[in-house]
């Protein structure tokens, strides 16, 4: 039995060329737009870590019948008098009938750490004030006369630290009332990310 000869064709140069030519132009286009959906995730993320930390404040300040507090950390052991929420919180209550608020966690006077977030290196988060955010027994804020109601920038921050609030990867505002509800609102292109 004899077999017919078989033709074996491979891909020509110019094929092969053309190819990678399209695959080039395809990774060129996919690339910018992978990177930007990384970002705007990791600035999401930062500001849901940050949404979820106050509202969890709030509900616990309800919950306890007792004031609740949050604050700016660069150690996970005490407040940083700092506007710079992306070093670390901290999230605190104080000894039962100790009816005290805005003031830093101290755990030699009995203050109760509940939970702390670390540092977020791609993400800014800057506060509009560098003061404890107090939560009330109803889960109202708590503010010392004639001080701003809280409020949070976040941002996309790149490896050399710049930060950056693009159409692209815009950054968010966190603002929190004074009963204690928090709303989030896109930043708009080139709007300050805070100092």
């Amino acid at each position: 039995m004899n077999r017919a000869p078989v033709s074996v064709r491979g891909f020509s140069l110019i094929e092969l060329v053309v190819t990678m030519v399209i695959i080039a132009i395809l990774a060129a286009i996919a690339v910018p737009s992978f990177r930007d959906m990384t970002r705007r995730n990791q600035v999401s993320n930062a500001s849901n870590a940050l949404l979820a930390a106050v509202s969890y404040a709030r509900t616990e300040a309800i919950t306890r019948g007792n004031f609740v507090s949050i604050c700016a950390s660069t150690d996970g052991a005490s407040c940083a008098t700092s506007t710079n929420y992306a070093q670390g919180w901290l999230i605190y209550t104080y000894t039962a009938g100790n009816g005290k608020s805005g003031t830093q966690y101290d755990a030699s006077s009995g203050d109760v750490l509940l939970r702390s977030a670390g540092a977020m290196t791609t993400a800014s988060i800057v506060a509009n004030s560098s003061d404890v955010l107090s939560f009330g027994q109803q889960g109202q804020v708590v503010l010392a006369s004639g001080k701003p109601l809280p409020s949070f920038l976040t941002c996309y921050k790149d490896p050399t630290g710049n930060k950056i609030n693009t159409a692209s990867v815009p950054g968010y505002q966190l603002t929190v009332n004074g009963s204690g509800g928090v709303t989030s609102t896109g930043l708009t292109a080139g709007a300050s990310c805070g100092s």
